[in-house]
């Protein structure tokens, strides 16, 4: 299997199947060489992230009839000429042999030799590149400014940030590294680092700029006890250790095979220490008979600040799916809350803009629960990394 038919059977198992183009790549990438794996990765995420337009291009000349893995050919071979400047001879033969029979080849020939450049689409949310629903959705609760920003993190490719474990090193044990430090915890590098001796001993992990600041609205304490909620993989729970004593620390997740990830970072970065809890964050206080300083509750959510780095949510998610997560994230907020000490906080946070599962949430948990205040809330839209919500919530009485 060549790289480009792996592509597309990647592809083809994350549109029809709803499969996780992450997971596939994961299991996949070792079908073909070291080398060819990152091409590979950005020809599938490119054409996730720009689905939509790509198949705008074709639109007059595909019918019913049309299958999804021609369609999808087309649109590989338009992210390579267009988006990778791949020469159109080599595109035009590597994605014809694609065709499964003489009628698809013809197809595919035709409409490449068709298609010179990438017209403009017609309706706004097509450019965007995103399902009709989200754009909408997006421009009901955010302004043209606003929106034009969280379409500009959308389209980005996003860089690989790495968080420092000082329980293991500092920067300068990394100078070797090609490293560049983008602030006290986070840094990034020229190499890729998942291979290195260094990450193997467990000397940092990957995280996203962006949450890996969400632990300082905590107002950590070394003696705190801390409830993380929801808490694999682990990267936010890891980053409060830098505070927190680690025997002082809960990390739960509903999902057993979860926990085991925690488990097995932990190990690797150095904390022997933490509780684990293995249960639905709705039983949490029919279970744990303890009251917590600080409660990190990162709630599941639709996503919609992470589509830059994961574009197959877009295929994944719908409208009905989250007035379903609506319901199981105020269930959270409502029951964690009560697991507080006077005075403590909870940290709401979610990695989507969907303000019903935001702001207005939050809003409504503080007007039906009178002994809550917000201290601060801030929604994350800075080009810099993911797009996050958090709103930090004390206990006063």
């Amino acid at each position: 299997m060549n790289q480009r038919e792996l592509a597309l059977e990647i592809l083809y198992k994350t549109i029809l199947e709803e499969s996780y183009s992450n997971l596939l790549m994961r299991k996949e990438l070792n079908k073909i060489e070291p080398q060819q794996r990152a091409f590979v990765t950005n020809l599938v995420n490119g054409v996730l992230r720009k689905y939509d337009f790509l198949q705008y291009q074709f639109t007059e000349e595909s019918n019913r009839s049309t299958s999804l893995r021609v369609k999808l050919i087309l649109c590989m071979a338009l992210y390579e000429r267009f988006m990778l400047h791949e020469k159109d001879y080599v595109v035009n033969n590597e994605y014809v042999e694609l065709g499964k029979n003489k009628y698809e080849k013809s197809f595919i020939n035709a409409i490449l030799h068709k298609i010179k450049t990438l017209k403009e689409a017609d309706e706004e949310y097509i450019r965007c590149c995103l399902p009709e629903w989200i754009y909408k959705l997006l421009s009901s609760q955010y302004s043209e400014e606003e929106l034009e920003k969280i379409i500009e993190v959308y389209q980005q490719i996003p860089q690989i940030c790495y968080r420092i474990n000082r329980k293991k090193c500092s920067y300068d044990d990394l100078k070797d590294k090609d490293i560049t430090i983008v602030n006290e915890d986070i840094f990034r590098s020229s190499q890729n680092l998942l291979g290195s001796e260094e990450y193997a001993k467990g000397y940092f992990y990957i995280q996203d700029l962006n949450s890996a600041s969400l632990y300082k609205h905590l107002d950590l304490k070394e003696d705190d006890l801390l409830l993380d909620v929801c808490s694999a993989p682990g990267s936010k729970l890891f980053n409060c250790l830098d505070i927190v004593k680690e025997e002082n620390a809960y990390a739960n997740d509903l999902h057993e095979n979860r926990v085991e990830l925690i488990k097995k970072m932990a190990q690797k970065l150095g904390y022997e220490k933490i509780n684990y809890l293995n249960c639905d964050g709705r039983k949490l206080k029919d279970i744990v008979d303890i009251k917590f300083d600080k409660i990190l509750l990162d709630a599941p959510c639709s996503g919609l600040g992470v589509i830059g780095r994961k574009p197959d949510l877009k295929f994944h998610i719908s409208p009905e799916s989250l007035d379903e997560l609506e319901k199981i994230q105020y269930e959270l907020l409502a029951v964690c809350s009560k697991m507080l000490k006077k005075n403590g906080i909870i940290l709401y946070a979610t990695c989507t803009l969907n303000r019903k599962e935001n702001g207005r949430l939050v809003s409504r948990f503080i007007c039906e629960n009178e002994s809550y205040i917000i201290e601060d809330e801030d929604t994350i839209i800075n080009g810099e990394g993911d797009c996050f919500y958090y709103a930090k919530i004390r206990k006063v009485n």
